[in-house]
Formats: C-alpha cells, structure tokens, sequence
C-alpha cells in the first residue's frame, strides 16, 4: 500500500538559511531599540524612581527580601513583587538588573511571537509577526518600568506558545515511543503552569483556567496510517485537559491556601476584584479610565484602606442585620460588587454609555496612561521619539486576519482568547498597560495578514501553515484583494477616532505633576515647586499641580499664593474631597471658620469615610459652638476608629462642654489607656468636676 505523500513545507534549504537570517536581523533590531531605550532614559529622573504602582512594588519586594512581607491577603497580584525580590537577591536593589532582565524577556518574546505564528500559519507570517513585537513602541516602553506590565506580556506569550504546542501534532507518537508521549504530554502541563503564573501577574486571566481544560478537550491528533499510542488517540484527550488543569491549581492552589488562611475566609489571588468593578462602574466614573470615588485616594498605599473604611461606614448605617463588622476581605468584595451591579441595574442609559465609552477606549490607537504617561516620557528617548508601530496598525492588521484566515481550533482559539480578554478588560476600566498583556494573541494574525495579500497580488493559492489540517485558500480574486485591504484601512481609520483623553498639554502636565510629587516625596521642596510651575504654566489650573503646590505654599506660609491654588483646585476637581480638604484648613488658619466648615462639610461628604475630614469638620464646629452636629460627627469617628486617642480625647472635650461630664471621663480615660496625651488641665477640670464656663 503506498504511503500518502506529506505535505510541502514552504521552506527548503535554502529558505531555512533565509529564515534565519531574517530572524536574526528582527532579533538585532529589537535588542537594538530595546538597549538605546534603557540607555538613554537611564538619564532621566524616573529612572531609580519609581512611582505609585512601582513605587509599591518596590517596597513589597524589598520587605519580601528582609523577610518583612505583610502578613495579610494579597490585594494585588503578587508574582511581579516576587519576581523583583528574586532580582534584588540575586543582584541588590540594583534598578539596572531589573531593565536588563525585562529586555531580555522583551526579546524572547520576539522569539515567542516568531514560533507561535510559524506553527499557526507560516515561517514568513513568523518573521512578520516578529517584526512586530520587536517594532511595537509599548512593548519597549514598558520593559523600562518597574511595572509588572512586560512579564505580564511575556507570560501569557508563553501560555500561548505552550498552548500551540500542546495542540495535536502533525505526526502522532506511535506505540512503542514513550519517551514522545510523555513529552507530548507535557506541553500542556507546561501551558497551565504558565497560565497560572500569567493568573498572578494579571487576574483577568483567571477566567481562561476553566477554558484550557475545554480546549485540550475539544484537541484531536491528526491520524496517519497504522496503529498510534493509547496515549494520543481520541479517546486519550482527558489526561491531556487534565494535566492543564493541574499546571493551574499547581500555580495558583499555594496562594489561595495563604491567602485563605489568613482571611480566614476562601480567597483565591486577590481581595480587590469588586473595588475594581466598582471604579469601572459608578456614577463617577465618566471617563471609562481609573476614575477613583471621591473617597479614594489614588494610591496603592491608602486604596485598599479608603475602601474597606468607607464600605464599613455605610454598612454601619444600615438596619442591623447577620451582618459582621467590620467587614472581611471578601465582604468588602462584594459589597463593592453589589454596588456596581446596582448602578449598573438602576441606571442602564448611563451604564451603555460607559461601557460603549470604554469599548472605543480600548480600540483606540491612543495608549492611555497610567502610572507613567509614554507620550510624556519620550521626553526621555528618541526611539520612543520614532514613528514605531502603534495598536490601531496592529489591530487593524489582526483583525483582518482574524476575519480572513480564522480556521481550525488554534487559530480560533487565539481570536477568542484576544476578544475575551478584551472583554474582561473593558468590564473594569480600560489603560494602555491593561491591554496590552492580551496582544500576543492577535500578532500571528497581524503577521499572517501581509503574507495572504502578497499571495493574492500574486495571483497564486498558497497554504499558510505546513499542517495538513489547515486551509488551503481558494484562487484570488480582485474582490478578496480589494476587500483585505480596505478592512486594514477603515479599521485603522476606525482606531484614529479622538476620544476625550485630553490634550497634549494636559498629558504633559500631569506628567510633570508626577514628577513633583516624587521630587516632593524626597525632600526636595525646590524642585517640587520649579516642575509644578512648569505644569501649570504647561495647563494653567491643572488639579493635581494646584493642589500640592497649594499645600506647599500653605506650609511656608505664603497664604495668598496657596489660596489662589487651592481655589483653582477646588474648581478644577470639584468632587475631589482633597481639595476641598485643603482649602478648608485654610480657610481655618485665617479664622474664616464659616468658609472653613463649608469646605470641611464638601469633603466629608463626598468622603465619609475618610476620620481627618470628620476631625477638621468637629473642630469648626465646636469653634462656631454647634456642639450637637459636632458630637455627631465624633461618635461617627468613634465607629470608624474606635483606637485612636485623639479623637477620643476631643470627643470628651465636645462632650464636657455640652455638659455631659460622665460620659466626658468616660472618654478621656480610654484615650488615657490607648497611650494618647491628656490636656493636664482639662483631666483636671473632669476630676474636680467643674462645670463649664467656671
């Protein structure tokens, strides 16, 4: 019986020495770009500095080298301080090691998206979809941040990469050949051990776990003539499905263990997935970006706490219920989760609007900023300076392909697996370092795409992929030809649409208002005040920069500057409790103590979790001697912080002074027993027992 003729490859010798001669030119390219970046914003002052998000994981990962780590659930994903800590041991906390380490995985992944498309579709579609990577500007923008964005890419690059492998071979293992069957096997071990890993540096990608396991499912092993091993037939595709889903629970089973055991409660990677939801989904959020409620601060170090304090003082005000206080992890979880669903519920044309909002934003060419603005950094660096690939020709491109080429079960798979995580990006808010993870899945298709054009201007059917399960495309036609190209360009045009991310002028000043603040953070008032002056001559009134400006010129007195700030704040923000906040104290330094409680009274309710804008509120109050509205202010801080002296030594001071003296020592002795200082005078006045105004 003759054998069936194997399919042509698309590469003989000759072609294979072509291969790699484009490879490796793609390969020196991206490292080249990748290594002037790092060199030339080695110069800049962000470079050992890093901010907000970075600034955190950065102390986490040295607190994890000092055997310091916060005993607590995990409220962000915890594989990217890990892996600092594992740099920080190896080499210091040298910031040097950690850019070098993140550009060489930007290269692998250059080597990844080459492989992956190559077994997709073909060598050539490779050598494109590896030019990409290597040419794409946020893929080396963010390997030069201490942000856990380019391993996150890496990682689901390598999901992906294993996933493809671990789909059936061309050539099953036959009997007798163990040793290939349990290498095939282990690919999707391999795949779910990288999943899980990718789970913990983005948890979004949680939701592909249950997935892996149908898709192994679903793999069939193409057959060749003669008997095959038990171990990849049909019937076999369960140890595979299997072995993913262990690779999984093996990642991330160790950290639900911790995390539970010390919430006392199930909690699988993080505690911060309805606070999330709710900063997607709220009537303050306008923008479909991180719109934090006005009683957040935006900060890692203080969100988790704003949070949890704020859902603890409404739950407070509820008719009581089986309701613990104050509430656990996960019950601040869910509370935030309900609230979003009833917004969601309650106000469906408002609802629409922000998610259609947040469906362009994440389509869009525009790479919104985060924690680092990389319009504003390239400042910094000519090659972030150069007119290098952007998302609206990668999209453009992969879509088109995704249109065009998508047959068979990995192709599909990768389509799905870009849409679905599109979609669990947009269900929260959308930024350029939260997509950007899902695009290794749409780069064989961008790479694929140019290559199915040229084919057809050429006017011959050619196979992209050497499997003999894939397609082989139908003769061209002018239609197909004409149609290829204008899908590339009304989807580009489609992604060029201007959403209302801000002006140039007002990235840049935000830009710099980071960098005051970090110069601020130092210590070094001089230059903290020279970069907001430049922000603000940048965009005049821009909140941030008025504020803290405001509050420096407050410090060295000079009030009339620091009004003129603040004032400009509090327009610019006017739901921002801060600058309410800060204008109100003041306002009290001056004595204007009606001015004073009106913007004490704005922060605390646009905040009213926050104890420090209840205190400012208490203290007018008793000024003005509006003692009832002041006493209900305390014994709300007493619910919200029922250990801390100050307000409970004032407390009794409001309290003496309405004439409720037992309830006064009450007060005074258990600020006395939590180690705050006592008035001598007014413990003087209580244990005497003298009635106020005597």
């Amino acid at each position: 019986m003759a054998k069936k003729a194997r399919p042509q490859t698309t590469a003989g010798p000759g072609r294979s020495h072509l291969q790699l001669t484009l490879l490796l030119a793609v390969l020196a390219a991206g490292l080249f770009l990748r290594t002037a970046n790092l060199a030339d914003t080695s110069d800049s002052p962000f470079y050992t500095r890093p901010v907000i998000d970075g600034q955190t994981y950065d102390n986490w990962a040295k607190a994890i080298v000092a055997d310091k780590a916060p005993h607590e659930p995990f409220y962000q994903d915890p594989l990217y301080p890990y892996f600092l800590a594992g740099i920080y041991k190896l080499f210091g906390h040298d910031f040097t090691a950690v850019y070098v380490i993140q550009l060489l995985l930007g290269v692998l992944l250059i080597l990844l998206a080459f492989d992956t498309t190559r077994r997709l579709f073909d060598w050539r579609a490779g050598i494109i979809a590896a030019a990409i990577a290597a040419l794409y500007k946020p893929f080396i923008f963010y390997e030069n941040q201490i942000e856990k964005t380019s391993l996150a890419v890496f990682l689901t690059a390598l999901f992906l990469w294993l996933l493809v492998r671990s789909l059936a071979p061309a050539r099953p293992t036959p009997i007798g050949n163990r040793k290939s069957a349990i290498e095939n096997l282990m690919w999707p071990l391999a795949a779910g051990l990288a999943l899980g890993l990718s789970a913990l540096t983005r948890a979004n990608m949680l939701l592909f776990a249950p997935l892996l396991p149908v898709v192994l499912l679903l793999n069939r092993p193409s057959p060749i003539s003669g008997r095959q091993s038990p171990l990849v037939t049909r019937h076999s595709s369960l140890v595979p499905a299997l072995l993913g889903l262990l690779g999984v629970l093996v990642v991330i089973a160790p950290v639900s263990i911790r995390n539970s055991a010390l919430a006392h409660e199930f909690t699988l990677t993080t505690t911060q997935a309805g606070q999330n939801l709710y900063i997607g989904n709220s009537p303050y959020n306008l923008t479909g970006q991180y719109d934090e409620p006005p009683w957040v601060r935006p900060n890692p170090e203080f969100e988790q706490t704003d949070f949890a304090d704020y859902a603890n003082s409404v739950s407070k005000s509820l008719p009581p219920g089986p309701r613990p206080l104050p509430l656990s992890y996960a019950a601040v979880s869910r509370f935030y989760v309900r609230a979003a669903l009833d917004w969601a519920r309650t106000h469906p044309a408002a609802f629409s609007k922000l998610l259609w909002r947040k469906t362009v934003l994440y389509f869009n060419n525009f790479e919104v900023p985060d924690n680092q603005d990389m319009y504003f950094f390239s400042r910094y660096s000519w090659v972030l300076r150069l007119p290098l690939l952007s998302f609206g020709i990668l999209f453009a491109l992969g879509l088109a392909g995704v249109i065009l080429l998508c047959r068979g079960l990995g192709r599909w798979l990768f389509a799905v697996f870009f849409f679905g995580y599109a979609a669990s990006v947009i269900v929260f808010f959308v930024f350029s370092r939260y997509r950007i993870p899902g695009l290794p899945a749409l780069l064989p298709f961008a790479g694929a795409i140019p290559v199915w054009l040229a084919d057809r201007v050429r006017s011959r059917p050619l196979s992209l992929v050497r499997r003999p399960s894939s397609i082989v495309h139908s003769p061209s036609s002018p239609a197909r030809l004409v149609g290829g190209l204008a899908l590339i360009a009304a989807t580009f045009a489609l992604t060029m649409y201007p959403v209302c991310h801000g002006s140039g002028e007002s990235l840049a000043a935000q830009g710099l208002s980071n960098l005051a603040v970090m110069y601020d953070h130092e210590g070094d008032t001089t230059k903290a005040i020279a970069t907001y002056e430049e922000a603000l001559a940048t965009q005049p009134g821009q909140g941030e920069a008025s504020r803290s400006l405001g509050l420096i010129m407050l410090a060295q007195g000079k009030l009339d500057r620091a009004y003129q700030l603040l004032s400009d704040a509090t327009r610019a923000e006017p739901d921002n409790p801060v600058a309410h906040h800060c204008l109100g104290r003041l306002y009290a330094m001056q004595n204007q103590t009606k001015d004073a409680y009106a913007e004490f009274a704005k922060a605390v309710s646009l905040a009213p979790g926050r104890v420090e804008y209840r205190f400012e509120l208490a203290t007018v109050l008793q000024q003005m001697q509006n003692y009832g509205p002041a006493l209900a202010q305390y014994d709300t801080m007493i619910q919200l912080a029922p250990d801390n002296p100050v307000v409970r030594h004032n407390y009794a001071v409001a309290l003496y002074n309405t004439g409720h003296i037992p309830e006064a020592r009450v007060q005074l002795e258990e600020a006395r027993r939590l180690g705050g200082p006592v008035n001598p005078r007014f413990d003087s006045l209580l244990k005497t027992g003298t009635k106020p105004g005597r």
